[in-house]
């Protein structure tokens, strides 16, 4: 796929040198936006702060909350945050104007990419799918009775992924509803207790594999996951910069075949026209510490320099390039 953003600025800019040798920007209050505090956002912004820390204890960096990546690709342009935590696909979405902007809106370069591993998940009632005949949600398009959907909160990139992936599989949010199904918009703590309560026949939201609100939905219900077919999954890469995930049986003990999706990958972003001095003191902390992102969270384990400079849909940041440079990476 094309990428979305050509970052020329590199060749543009005369007489600026990006080193990744020494911290050049000590002694500053780096600010980060987020997501919601105590998520795993707030534990990322406290490992990337732990690392800078370890390249220049004169620096920190402070975390500040934010209603999600929408918002930070807006901040971030607006020079409110130094650097922002977002979904890759938010990038791709605002790059081509869709909801929630009025207007292709870039101007955004990559740090790092964080994680790769949040799947999007179609949990759903094993009675419900077996009495169907539904093992793909490729099968929803034929169903003929009432089904009932969860998603995530309206608006944000999950219930997009959801409803996109549902339209290039043949079925939209309208035809659930038309044939008598419901589609609800709920965060993931009250769409666990729908599920639990039996008042949905499916959960889908992007979380990693493990997750305890599907744990919970387990102790209640004997649960299966709807796989997705290959073609929407290149169509989701495509259009959103998801990565193909194969969810293996026995993630869950009662999951008992392998299970293809896709899934969101979150990216730490600056301005384009950011200063490069706080990028490449961010950059070369993360690329040198990947402890720090490792021990924040199980789920951060597989983090890596290589993951991190594996972005295909936005440029780097030549600042952010170079700190990846010095790391071998």
């Amino acid at each position: 796929m094309p990428r979305l953003f050509q970052f020329v600025a590199a060749a543009a800019i005369s007489g600026v040198a990006f080193s990744a040798s020494a911290p050049a920007h000590a002694g500053n209050n780096i600010t980060l936006c987020g997501g919601s505090p105590g998520g795993l956002w707030s534990l990322l912004g406290a490992g990337i702060d732990a690392a800078v820390r370890k390249v220049d204890p004169e620096s920190n960096v402070t975390y500040q909350t934010s209603s999600g990546g929408f918002a930070n690709i807006v901040q971030v342009n607006q020079g409110k945050c130094d650097l922002a935590i977002v979904h890759v696909g938010e990038v791709a979405i605002a790059a081509r104007g869709e909801a929630p902007f009025r207007e292709p809106t870039g101007g955004v370069a990559a740090v790092a990419l964080l994680y790769n591993w949040a799947p999007m998940q179609w949990v759903t009632d094993k009675s419900f799918a077996q009495e169907n005949g539904i093992e793909s949600i490729s099968d929803l398009a034929a169903l003929e009775g009432e089904y009932n959907l969860v998603v995530n909160r309206r608006g944000i990139l999950p219930s997009i992924l959801a409803e996109k992936s549902l339209e290039a599989s043949g079925i939209t949010f309208e035809a659930i509803e038309g044939k008598g199904g419901s589609v609800q918009f709920q965060g993931s703590s009250t769409a666990s207790e729908i599920m639990q309560n039996g008042r949905a026949d499916t959960w889908v939201n992007a979380t990693f594999v493990g997750s305890g609100s599907i744990n919970s939905i387990a102790s209640k219900r004997d649960l299966t996951l709807l796989s997705v077919s290959d073609d929407v999954i290149a169509a989701m890469q495509d259009a959103y910069g998801s990565t193909a995930v194969t969810i293996p049986a026995g993630a869950y003990e009662w999951l008992d075949r392998d299970i293809k999706t896709f899934g969101a990958q979150a990216a730490l972003i600056a301005a384009e026209g950011a200063d490069p001095e706080i990028v490449g003191l961010v950059a070369k902390a993360i690329y040198e510490n990947v402890g720090e992102i490792q021990g924040v969270h199980k789920a951060m384990g597989a983090f890596n320099a290589d993951l991190g400079a594996s972005i295909t849909l936005i440029d780097y940041h030549p600042a952010a390039m170079a700190a990846i440079k010095a790391a071998g990476s």
